[in-house]
């Protein structure tokens, strides 16, 4: 039968080659993808797995970009928060069932932070990069050579009354003595001098809430690598994994917007 004019017959579409031919190359990109509208499979799932690979990395790149005031504050706001006081069963759970992909998470954490005094001198060398521009202002002002000064003065004072001690008697109780009130005198000279520099103190890191940290940066690495492996967890046990490092997250933004 013919077909009238403008009218193309359903059961009779053309070929794939025809249609190809006709598009034109202005609504495709270099890849051959559509310019507009939804991608190819191929293509979302190739973007998915990059996205995902870099997800993986990202938690171990960003914890060793920490510093110690970043961590002082993290592990003060782990020790304030109830869901740290014990072990979550839905992170011992997700580390039994995934033994492997614990250990891969705990060597990227290895590779990244290296060891936890490795990690402290990273975060030690992040801090005074972060403290250089006030150095440089106290240097300007002549301040750091009186403190040199105080200092060498404060250890010739320490060093003095034992070494007399020692070359014109031999009396141990006047040695004894002699070392306690030298010991006294370091502690309230060190805090004088720490006033006087007018420089951030050092945070206090304990080795023991320093690992709490570092555990939290393994969990959050072990819940990427699970989902970069196409795994769906429960949404409890990925969040209870994630939440020690979005906390951490949350104390070193805190942090920066202090120093801001």
């Amino acid at each position: 039968m013919p077909l009238q004019p403008g009218v193309q017959q359903a059961n009779d579409p053309q070929p794939d080659h025809v249609l190809g031919e006709g598009m034109s190359k202005e609504y495709q990109l270099v890849d051959g993808s559509p310019r507009y509208g939804s991608r190819s499979e191929s293509y979302t799932a190739e973007q998915a797995s990059q996205t995902h690979r870099v997800q993986v990395e990202e938690t171990v790149e960003a914890a060793a970009r920490l510093g110690l005031d970043d961590m002082a504050a993290a592990m003060d706001r782990r020790l304030r928060s109830s869901w740290a006081d014990k072990e979550d069963p839905l992170v011992a759970g997700l580390r039994t069932a995934h033994p492997a992909e614990l250990a891969a998470a705990r060597a990227l954490v290895q590779l990244h932070l290296g060891s936890p005094r490795q990690w402290r001198l990273k975060a030690q060398a992040v801090r005074d990069r972060h403290l250089a521009s006030t150095m440089r202002r106290r240097r300007a002002a002549g301040s750091t050579t009186e403190i040199l000064l105080l200092r060498l003065g404060l250890m010739f004072a320490l060093i003095a009354p034992p070494a007399y001690v020692v070359a014109t008697s031999t009396d141990m109780l006047t040695l004894v003595a002699t070392g306690a009130v030298c010991f006294a005198a370091a502690l309230i000279g060190g805090h004088f001098l720490t006033v006087r520099a007018r420089v951030p103190v050092m945070p206090n890191i304990r080795a023991a809430w320093l690992n709490e940290l570092r555990e939290d940066i393994v969990n959050a690495t072990l819940v990427s690598i699970v989902q970069n492996k196409g795994v769906i967890l429960d949404p409890r046990a990925a969040a209870a994994g994630s939440r020690g490092w979005q906390s951490i997250q949350v104390a070193a933004g805190a942090v920066k917007a202090l120093h801001s």
